[in-house]
């Protein structure tokens, strides 16, 4: 896996500062390129296999000869990359001679041959199998990352000489194993998927049906009906009077203020009280519509009050009557709302 990134890594840094690839080199290129192989040398005599590489794959993007491509071709196999080495150096051997080519270019040509000869049977090979895949699934199979075809399972798979992680997939489990590689080595490979996997059957367009909740009686969701309504009724009630004394008791203190004030003569006043006077006529339609609110709060929840009091569930054990009149107590609850003020009044 990190031989694969190492080497993703690397052609994306080649691409970046590569020409296209049917396009003849400039002289800008070729020096370019002449300081890359300068680099990728003096990178390789100090032991830098990585950064070698990095130069001599850029100069070979820009220049596509025998000789950059070479370079490559050494680095990478030097790395322990030998699939790559190979591919790169039979792709050297394909390059065509040119009239006038360089007597260096035929010499590259001939060494990236009698590689690709020598890297063949160094590189190892890995074949996996998958047990335990459930009837009617397939396997699905990467090696760090990289998928397998299916037709390629079973197969031997040619790969870079190091640690491989090996994942497969079935019938909605999974497995992993890991294994080292060493060149030449040609090994086998068994991954078993965890026993009882199924196959999930493809969703039909069949719909089952479940038996229907029978319903509440009627009296019981109108008396938990009337609980909401009455509850909610009162609360609102009683937020409407708070809200409505505080803003009426801060705009009569706006308006003494404003009154008393120096820039007012009876109701005219100046400029300077203009903020206040809107500020208190804000708070008197606030308080104004806040009792308002609440009166009908209040009405609402009398009516939830009423109605609960009036309904009653058949399943409802009937409740036993006082044993003494004397203790029997009735309660009475009513709304009242006045000019600027509401509220609830009764009995309990």
């Amino acid at each position: 896996m990190a031989s694969r990134f190492l080497m993703a890594s690397l052609l994306a840094a080649a691409l970046g500062v590569s020409a296209v690839a049917s396009a003849e080199p400039t002289a800008a290129d070729r020096e370019t390129a002449r300081d890359m192989m300068t680099q990728g040398r003096t990178a390789r005599d100090k032991g830098d296999m990585k950064a070698a590489l990095k130069s001599f794959l850029g100069a070979d993007a820009i220049m596509h000869v025998p000789t950059t491509g070479l370079e490559v071709a050494k680095a990478q196999a030097a790395l322990g990359l030998l699939v790559e080495a190979r591919e790169t150096a039979l792709r050297v051997t394909r390059i065509s001679d040119k009239p006038g080519d360089p007597a260096p270019f035929k010499q590259a040509r001939d060494a990236a041959s009698a590689m690709n000869d020598d890297l063949g049977p160094r590189i190892p090979s890995l074949t996996v199998t998958v047990k335990n895949v459930p009837d009617g699934a397939t396997a699905e199979v990467t090696i760090d990352d990289a998928p397998i075809p299916t037709e390629g399972l079973g197969q031997p798979r040619k790969l870079d000489p190091g640690h491989h992680v090996v994942v497969a997939k079935a019938g909605g489990v999974d497995a992993k194993q890991e294994i080292d590689l060493a060149e030449k080595d040609q090994k086998q490979l068994t991954v078993e998927l965890p026993a009882g996997a199924a196959v999930v059957p493809p969703t039909t367009g069949t719909t089952t049906t479940t038996p229907e909740t029978p319903p509440e009686p009627e009296a019981t969701h109108k008396s938990g009906g009337s609980k909401v309504l009455m509850i909610g009724g009162f609360g609102l009630a009683g937020a409407g009077v708070v809200v409505g004394s505080i803003t009426g008791i801060l705009s009569m203190s706006k308006t003494n203020s404003i009154k008393s004030s120096p820039y007012c003569a009876g109701t005219v006043c100046g400029p300077p009280e203009n903020g206040d006077i809107s500020s208190a006529k804000s708070m008197a339609t606030l308080s104004t519509v806040s009792f308002i609110v609440a009166g009908a709060g209040a009405a609402f929840g009398l009516v939830g009050l009423l109605t609960g009091n009036g309904s009653s569930s058949p399943s409802a054990t009937p409740e036993k009557p006082p044993a003494d009149d004397s203790t029997t107590s009735t309660s009475r609850l009513e709304p009242w709302l006045g000019l600027g003020a509401a509220g609830l009044r009764g009995s309990f």
